[in-house]
């Protein structure tokens, strides 16, 4: 599954790993039909609490879904995700096949009329461009990037300059090779890259020197030029290739999305979307006002009850969601000793904040046992939910936590940081009250609980490593390598530094195994050496939460990190 962080859905919000991203498209990006040319313009408005950050969704600090929701719909690809997580391939953007199973070979041709919005082709140097920055060929000084699954596999892109076609020929087989050159890796334009790098050859003529000196200005412009300010915009340097581009967005308030005229596929329905920064708490309020059409808050106990005492005013969407909440360690700092892993895990009281912060929302929540596979999957329940190790930290267990930092013999009160993004003016009460329980329960064993969440704690606390526990939310999709690089050494999304030479090997293992039911096996191998190791802490499976005004039509919620606006192109106003 390719990985996404929330904050309040998360790379960090929920900030995370899971299964964090139907009805009327007729392709990936169409709409079913577009209204009256000259009908009124129709604008939605979205609330949502995390801020756009990055053009570049491709870094380990772009990664966000406050970046993807914005991006979906402007940069295309070759697939997207239904709402239940089934990959479709999204032929307005273009095709692909598989052409040979030995070696395994897939043949992408971008639609003929592909172009980004400043009139510059879509081809194959931008293929080329997504296989030199996600795969590691460009080595440690290279270009970042959050997962190089598949990339790494393949041989480059087979195509020369102005090509609308590639092909990819994998060196060893990989699981999920339907879901490259799409999803949670974007397509960027690989002429803006050039130009800011100062190249005055293509990438396509880097192809077997990747590592030439000539790419080290591009690289840097590739790994930090895209990173934004708030309300910053460099327009001129962030071009569409979908439905809409980024038109404006004032800090703290909103970010606007035009209908991108150089859109060669079915027009959108509305000709503008604005996506406006509100807290969650407050997005309800906002919802009756009338000031948006449609929000999208993590779930939380409050939200749920003011949603509900709006009764038919507003529709209300609840879904399973490839995403989860989790505790994840940092095996640098006071957790690097596995006793005080062990204490921590046997205070922190999983089925109390189960209790209390999710059940009054979803009364059949459970505690989360697994890093890969979803209670609503069919595989949990007989592999996972009592089977992988973490059945033995259901119950919180102080003599037991005591007794194992009297074995590391580190002196009390351990003070332990516990990181998330925690925003003034957005708070997510949830976490902040999942933190107070935490503090109840484990100060009495000898720890010392302190909130270290901060407004920047993705763009900067978590990619540094300052923190001892990071509190968030995976969220991705049913493809099973999108977790490669958040668990194995070294790995993009593991600035905890967790490391297991045999997780690593079945990392790989699983990324070259086709057979369904062998993944299932290996993923629970997974789990088990790392509820051993303690590098993570599973809490509960993240439920879908959208609602919307009567007036807005064709929202539906998606399981994976495409999230809300996977069909922005098909919202609608009833006229």
């Amino acid at each position: 599954m390719i990985t996404s962080r929330t904050g309040v859905r998360a790379l960090g919000l929920l900030a995370g790993s899971a299964l964090a991203l139907s009805a009327c498209a007729t392709s990936s990006g169409g709409a079913a039909s577009t209204g009256s040319a000259t009908s009124a313009p129709i604008t939605v408005t979205l609330g949502y609490a995390q801020e756009f950050s990055a053009y570049n969704p491709n870094t380990p600090d772009g990664t966000a879904l406050a970046n993807s929701i914005i991006l979906g719909q402007v940069i295309r690809s070759f697939y997207y995700f239904k709402p239940d997580g089934t990959l479709t391939p999204d032929t307005e953007f273009g095709t692909y096949e598989k052409t040979s199973d030995n070696p395994l070979t897939v043949k992408y041709t971008f639609n003929d009329k592909a172009v980004w919005s400043d009139g510059k082709p879509v081809d194959c140097d931008d293929a080329v461009l997504m296989w030199m920055a996600n795969s590691g060929v460009t080595g440690d000084k290279g270009f970042l990037y959050a997962s190089n699954s598949g990339f790494k596999d393949m041989a480059p892109p087979a195509c020369k300059a102005g090509d609308k076609s590639f092909t990819v020929t994998y060196k060893t087989p990989f699981a999920d090779w339907a879901g490259q050159f799409g999803g949670s890796t974007f397509f960027l334009p690989a002429h803006i890259v050039e130009a800011q790098g100062g190249m005055t050859k293509t990438f396509i003529d880097y192809e077997n020197d990747p590592t030439s000196p000539d790419l080290a200005k591009a690289i840097a412009f590739y790994n930090k030029g895209w990173a934004l300010n708030p309300g910053q915009l460099k327009k001129d340097i962030m071009p569409s290739a979908g439905p809409y581009t980024i038109d404006s967005w004032t800090a703290g308030q909103s970010l606007t999305l035009k209908a991108n005229p150089q859109w060669w596929g079915t027009p959108p329905k509305a000709q503008t979307i604005t996506i406006r920064y509100i807290g969650d708490t407050a997005q309800a309020q906002a919802l009756q006002n009338g000031e948006v059409n449609i929000m999208e808050p993590q779930p939380q106990v409050d939200i749920v009850n003011q949603l509900k005492a709006l009764g038919d005013a507003v529709k209300v969407q609840f879904g399973d969601q490839y995403s989860f909440e989790h505790l994840d360690y940092n095996f640098t700092t006071v957790f690097k000793n596995a006793d005080l892993r062990e204490a921590f895990a046997k205070c922190v009281p999983r089925q109390q904040i189960i209790d209390n912060l999710i059940k009054p929302q979803n009364p059949q929540a459970q505690i989360f046992q697994s890093r890969f596979v979803y209670p609503f999957q069919p595989a949990y329940a007989a592999d996972f939910q009592n089977s992988v190790g973490g059945q033995n930290y259901n119950t919180v267990d102080i003599p037991a936590a005591k007794a194992a930092i009297a074995k590391s013999g580190v002196q009390t009160p351990i003070k332990v940081r516990i990181g998330w993004r925690k925003d003034p003016a957005a708070l997510n009460k949830r976490r902040a009250d999942t933190i107070a329980l935490i503090q109840a329960s484990c100060n009495p064993a000898g720890f010392q609980i302190i909130d270290s969440g901060t407004p920047t704690f993705f763009d900067k606390e978590w990619p540094s490593g300052n923190f001892d526990v990071a509190l968030f939310a995976w969220i991705g999709s049913p493809l099973v390598t999108g977790s490669d690089d958040i668990y194995k050494t070294n790995g993009g999304q593991n600035p905890g530094k967790y490391s297991n030479p045999q997780v690593d090997a079945l990392i790989n293992q699983m990324d070259h195994e086709l057979n369904k039911d062998k993944q299932i096996q290996i993923q629970k191998q997974l789990d088990t050496i790392m509820w051993k190791d303690l590098a993570t802490i599973p809490l509960f499976a993240f439920p879908g939460l959208a609602a919307t005004d009567n007036k807005v039509e064709n929202v539906q919620i998606n399981a994976t990190q495409a999230d809300i606006t996977w069909n922005a192109y098909s919202w609608d106003l009833k006229q």
